[in-house]
Protein backbone atom coordinates (compact mmCIF):
# COMPACT_ATOMS: atom_id res chain seq x y z
CA UNK A 1 0.00 0.00 0.00
CA UNK A 2 0.80 3.58 -0.66
CA UNK A 3 1.26 5.71 2.45
CA UNK A 4 -1.75 8.15 0.91
CA UNK A 5 -3.58 5.00 1.46
CA UNK A 6 -2.53 4.77 5.08
CA UNK A 7 -3.24 8.53 5.17
CA UNK A 8 -6.82 8.21 4.06
CA UNK A 9 -7.85 5.51 6.71
CA UNK A 10 -6.08 8.45 9.31
CA UNK A 11 -8.21 10.60 8.64
CA UNK A 12 -11.07 8.39 7.98
CA UNK A 13 -10.55 6.96 11.51
CA UNK A 14 -9.97 10.29 13.06
CA UNK A 15 -13.57 11.40 10.97
CA UNK A 16 -15.29 8.48 13.08
CA UNK A 17 -13.32 10.18 16.45
CA UNK A 18 -11.25 7.07 16.74
CA UNK A 19 -7.40 8.61 17.36
CA UNK A 20 -5.86 5.25 18.44
CA UNK A 21 -6.49 3.53 14.85
CA UNK A 22 -6.12 7.14 13.29
CA UNK A 23 -2.44 6.77 14.97
CA UNK A 24 -2.08 3.20 13.75
CA UNK A 25 -2.33 4.69 9.57
CA UNK A 26 0.00 7.48 10.58
CA UNK A 27 2.68 4.97 11.46
CA UNK A 28 2.34 2.83 8.94
CA UNK A 29 2.56 5.76 6.36
CA UNK A 30 5.28 6.67 7.83
CA UNK A 31 6.59 3.37 7.66
CA UNK A 32 6.52 3.45 3.96
CA UNK A 33 7.65 7.56 4.03
CA UNK A 34 9.66 7.97 7.07
CA UNK A 35 11.05 11.49 5.59
CA UNK A 36 7.68 12.75 5.10
CA UNK A 37 7.08 15.98 7.25
CA UNK A 38 3.89 16.46 6.91
CA UNK A 39 2.80 13.09 7.75
CA UNK A 40 5.13 13.64 11.24
CA UNK A 41 3.10 17.09 11.85
CA UNK A 42 -0.27 15.17 11.02
CA UNK A 43 0.70 12.52 13.05
CA UNK A 44 1.95 14.82 16.03
CA UNK A 45 -1.51 16.98 16.24
CA UNK A 46 -3.49 13.07 16.97
CA UNK A 47 -0.98 11.79 19.31
CA UNK A 48 -1.41 15.66 21.02
CA UNK A 49 -5.65 15.34 20.69
CA UNK A 50 -5.14 11.79 22.62
CA UNK A 51 -2.58 13.78 25.20
CA UNK A 52 0.24 11.67 23.69
CA UNK A 53 2.63 14.38 24.56
CA UNK A 54 5.65 12.74 24.27
CA UNK A 55 4.83 11.07 21.22
CA UNK A 56 3.37 14.38 19.81
CA UNK A 57 6.72 16.39 20.77
CA UNK A 58 9.00 13.83 18.70
CA UNK A 59 6.62 13.92 15.84
CA UNK A 60 6.86 17.65 15.47
CA UNK A 61 10.53 17.98 16.47
CA UNK A 62 11.31 15.59 13.15
CA UNK A 63 8.54 17.62 11.07
CA UNK A 64 10.22 20.70 12.02
CA UNK A 65 13.32 18.93 11.48
CA UNK A 66 12.48 18.20 8.12
CA UNK A 67 10.87 21.17 6.56
CA UNK A 68 12.33 23.63 8.19
CA UNK A 69 10.60 26.52 6.05
CA UNK A 70 7.31 25.68 7.12
CA UNK A 71 6.55 27.66 9.67
CA UNK A 72 3.55 26.24 10.69
CA UNK A 73 5.18 22.97 11.82
CA UNK A 74 8.06 24.95 13.68
CA UNK A 75 4.21 26.58 15.76
CA UNK A 76 2.82 23.57 15.96
CA UNK A 77 6.25 22.44 17.48
CA UNK A 78 6.51 25.50 19.36
CA UNK A 79 3.23 24.96 21.27
CA UNK A 80 4.05 21.10 22.45
CA UNK A 81 7.14 22.74 24.01
CA UNK A 82 5.23 25.14 25.92
CA UNK A 83 3.05 22.67 26.83
CA UNK A 84 5.55 20.59 28.05
CA UNK A 85 7.65 23.26 29.99
CA UNK A 86 4.09 24.08 31.37
CA UNK A 87 3.59 20.66 32.66
CA UNK A 88 7.12 20.00 33.98
CA UNK A 89 7.04 23.21 36.09
CA UNK A 90 3.38 22.85 37.66
CA UNK A 91 4.57 19.20 38.46
CA UNK A 92 7.36 20.92 40.14
CA UNK A 93 5.39 23.46 42.27
CA UNK A 94 2.85 21.05 43.65
CA UNK A 95 5.61 18.49 44.45
CA UNK A 96 7.93 20.99 46.58
CA UNK A 97 5.57 21.32 49.44
CA UNK A 98 7.48 22.98 52.01
CA UNK A 99 10.07 23.85 49.59
CA UNK A 100 7.52 25.54 47.07
CA UNK A 101 9.74 28.59 47.31
CA UNK A 102 13.06 26.70 46.25
CA UNK A 103 10.70 25.04 43.37
CA UNK A 104 9.29 28.56 42.17
CA UNK A 105 13.19 30.06 40.76
CA UNK A 106 13.47 27.04 38.13
CA UNK A 107 10.32 26.83 37.04
CA UNK A 108 9.39 30.23 36.75
CA UNK A 109 12.19 30.05 34.39
CA UNK A 110 10.53 27.22 32.34
CA UNK A 111 7.51 28.43 32.69
CA UNK A 112 8.60 32.02 30.98
CA UNK A 113 10.31 29.94 28.84
CA UNK A 114 7.04 28.56 27.53
CA UNK A 115 5.28 31.90 27.24
CA UNK A 116 7.91 32.95 24.84
CA UNK A 117 7.35 29.39 23.14
CA UNK A 118 3.30 30.20 23.34
CA UNK A 119 2.43 33.22 24.20
CA UNK A 120 -1.82 32.24 24.17
CA UNK A 121 -1.42 29.64 26.98
CA UNK A 122 -3.26 30.59 29.68
CA UNK A 123 -2.17 27.88 31.30
CA UNK A 124 1.67 28.83 31.30
CA UNK A 125 0.56 32.62 32.02
CA UNK A 126 -1.35 31.03 35.15
CA UNK A 127 1.17 28.98 36.37
CA UNK A 128 4.05 31.72 35.69
CA UNK A 129 2.19 33.72 38.19
CA UNK A 130 1.70 31.18 40.94
CA UNK A 131 5.41 30.74 40.42
CA UNK A 132 6.34 34.64 40.52
CA UNK A 133 3.85 34.76 43.90
CA UNK A 134 5.97 32.02 45.15
CA UNK A 135 9.10 34.43 45.00
CA UNK A 136 7.50 37.34 46.43
CA UNK A 137 7.78 39.26 42.79
CA UNK A 138 4.17 40.07 42.86
CA UNK A 139 4.55 43.30 40.20
CA UNK A 140 5.50 40.18 37.78
CA UNK A 141 2.83 38.03 39.30
CA UNK A 142 0.19 40.51 38.75
CA UNK A 143 1.25 40.91 35.24
CA UNK A 144 0.90 37.02 34.25
CA UNK A 145 -2.11 37.15 35.73
CA UNK A 146 -3.36 40.37 33.35
CA UNK A 147 -1.56 38.78 30.77
CA UNK A 148 -3.76 35.59 30.81
CA UNK A 149 -6.91 37.50 31.49
CA UNK A 150 -6.33 39.60 28.16
CA UNK A 151 -6.70 36.28 26.48
CA UNK A 152 -9.97 34.65 25.40
CA UNK A 153 -11.22 32.85 28.51
CA UNK A 154 -14.36 30.94 29.98
CA UNK A 155 -16.45 32.86 33.02
CA UNK A 156 -15.09 30.48 35.83
CA UNK A 157 -11.82 30.91 34.43
CA UNK A 158 -11.80 34.72 34.37
CA UNK A 159 -13.24 34.90 37.79
CA UNK A 160 -10.26 32.76 38.85
CA UNK A 161 -7.91 35.23 37.83
CA UNK A 162 -9.40 38.29 39.17
CA UNK A 163 -9.41 36.60 42.22
CA UNK A 164 -5.24 36.21 41.56
CA UNK A 165 -4.80 39.93 40.44
CA UNK A 166 -6.53 40.79 43.75
CA UNK A 167 -4.55 38.71 45.93
CA UNK A 168 -1.52 40.12 44.09
CA UNK A 169 -2.56 43.79 44.45
CA UNK A 170 -3.02 43.40 48.28
CA UNK A 171 0.20 41.31 48.49
CA UNK A 172 2.13 44.19 46.68
CA UNK A 173 0.58 46.60 48.44
CA UNK A 174 1.70 44.98 52.06
CA UNK A 175 4.99 44.65 50.38
CA UNK A 176 5.48 48.57 49.66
Amino acid sequence: MKAEDYLHKAYRSIYDNDFEQAQHWFERALAVQPDHADIHYRYSITCARSSRLDKALQHARLASALDPGQEEYRLHYDRLQSMELARMAKRQLEEADTRRTAAAEPASRMLKRAVELDPLSVDAQVWLAVAYGELERYAEALQAVREAAALPLEPAVAAQLKEMEQRFKAKLRQSS
